[in-house]
């Protein structure tokens, strides 16, 4: 019986978590990242840390010689299929902005934003010719609505945008071409910055 639920509990959680390959220094690796429904504090902050962390060494890649720029398109076109599942998912958790668990949730949140920063300031920086065609492409820019929604969700819960994004957000919104996110920094918190 034990054996039976623990098999259960298994399934589950494969349909849930899907592996994703991701280079590194030390070669290809596998990144969890969620893909069910999020319901929980401890499952959205856990997939912020996944987002944050999978950013954060595409970012280190690209700065560091790593990638080509074909290679940096596909890493880019496939961060945002999981940052769009992933921010779907928390959108949809009403307990997650819930008072009790918003600031908890904020703490996290702000550390995707700020390397979701850094990795737009790294691709102009190391590929100044070739970053705007690259946050051109057609995932990349369907992460406005989901990046709305998110930043709405937060204000909605009393959370202040300055609370969540780097100073370099709104001018980096407007490079990621999101226009939905930028003009709703700009008409709530513009004077923030």
């Amino acid at each position: 019986m034990l054996a039976f639920k623990l098999m259960s509990a298994l399934s589950m959680a494969g349909a849930f978590i899907t592996a994703l390959p991701l280079k590194t220094g030390g070669g290809d690796q596998l990144v969890p990242r969620y893909t069910g429904s999020i319901t929980s504090i401890t499952t959205a902050t856990a997939s912020y840390q996944s987002l944050t962390t999978r950013i954060q060494t595409i970012r280190y890649n690209i700065a560091t010689g790593q990638y080509s720029y074909t290679e940096v398109q596909t890493q880019i076109e496939s961060v945002s299929y999981e940052v769009s599942s992933t921010l779907v998912a928390i959108n949809d958790c009403t307990f997650c902005f819930s008072p009790e668990s918003v600031s908890y949730l904020t703490q996290y949140a702000q550390q995707t934003y700020v390397e979701l920063d850094s990795l737009v300031d790294t691709c102009y920086q190391v590929f100044p010719q070739q970053a705007p065609s690259l946050f051109a492409i057609g995932a990349w820019s369907q992460l406005d609505t989901p990046f709305h929604r998110n930043l709405k969700r937060f204000h909605e819960s009393g959370v202040q945008v300055t609370a969540l994004l780097p100073a370099t957000f709104t001018q980096n919104t407007a490079r990621a071409h999101w226009g939905k996110t930028h003009d709703f920094i700009h008409e709530h918190f513009g004077r923030g910055f």
